[in-house]
């Protein structure tokens, strides 16, 4: 029992299950976007695939990175390389608590799966998460494979550039639209346009740059090239809030068109929201751009999206 227990723990982990299943959300605004009423049983099944499409992506990703992630926990072979100019390792490390810890932190890489067993839970989610998308719509189909391509270039580059962050952002986007297409074949480019950028815009400054600042004192000597590892920590944070900041706005300019389906409850919502957890803890970041505010920021942040589909969501119940 206790090894069928670890096991599961594992795969949780390898997927980030916590922060794979805050991010069903993404789609979920998408489709309230397109869809005020949903139909129960197409909301089921695009929950189901977006569940599965998300737990499959974030464990491609650990599968993917498994040679540096082993490096990082041998600790880059004894090997050092200098931190950036007004970066340093600190004694705290990961002080706060860490949503993508939560199962095991990169089983694979500590061996507490094999790549088999990585891989066949991988193939098994997507063929899932690909059928659902079948089902919806064939948009659905292309955006997974789309976002999923670019997820894979995105390990590729991990030591070839620091702005592959800008296809993080772009994957997000993509990923999260399907939400639109499973319940509407219309484009509206005012609606798809705001929403596409306020998550390329939240992903990029509210997860991707703060992660990799609180990975920073273990990414630089692995020679992976991050925002911070190449710019260093201060300009980093005054990147991740001027993205912060344009998600929080794009946030709510989308509240603002869709005021007809949401109203002000869902407009008032939305602003809270990005304040609270994106613009707050941002601000923290830049008076302090150091490892335990940056993962404070990425954990906070991560809930935005859950924040404003519970906003949307409320609205439409005191409607």
């Amino acid at each position: 029992m206790t090894t069928a227990v670890e096991h599961v723990k594992a795969l949780y982990g390898l997927s980030r299950g916590t922060q794979a299943a805050l991010s069903v959300a993404q789609p979920l605004v998408a489709m309230l976007l397109a869809d005020t009423e949903p139909a129960p049983g197409r909301l089921a099944m695009a929950v189901a695939g977006a569940f599965a499409g998300f737990f499959a992506v974030f464990a491609a990703n650990d599968l993917l990175d498994a040679h540096l992630d082993r490096r990082r926990a041998e600790g880059a072979d004894g090997r050092a390389a200098p931190l950036p100019h007004g970066a340093a390792p600190g004694p705290e490390g990961r002080v706060a608590p860490d949503l993508d810890g939560a199962g095991a932190r990169h089983p694979l890489a500590g061996e507490r799966l094999s790549f088999a067993v990585a891989l066949t839970w991988v193939l098994g989610l997507s063929a899932v998460a690909l059928m659902v998308a079948a089902a919806l719509s064939w948009v659905c189909v292309l955006l997974f494979v789309v976002a999923a391509l670019l997820e894979a270039v995105y390990c590729r580059l991990a030591t070839v550039t620091a702005y592959k962050c800008v296809l993080s952002g772009v994957m997000v986007a993509v990923g999260a639209s399907a939400g639109w297409f499973a319940f509407t074949d219309r484009v509206d480019p005012l609606r798809l346009g705001l929403f596409a950028l306020w998550m390329a815009a939240w992903e990029t400054g509210g997860r991707n740059i703060p992660n990799d600042l609180a990975d920073l004192a273990d990414d630089a000597p692995l020679g992976i090239r991050t925002v911070p590892v190449v710019h260093g920590p201060r300009r980093s944070a005054v990147l991740a809030f001027a993205l912060l900041v344009l998600a929080a706005l794009s946030a709510g300019a989308l509240a603002v068109v869709t005021v007809g389906s949401f109203g002000t409850a869902g407009l008032v919502g939305t602003l809270l929201a990005g304040a609270v957890t994106l613009v707050v803890p941002g601000l923290r970041l830049l008076r302090r751009p150091e490892s335990g505010p940056a993962l404070s920021l990425f954990n906070r942040a991560s809930f935005h999206p859950v924040c404003v589909l519970a906003a949307f969501i409320a609205a439409l119940a005191l409607s």
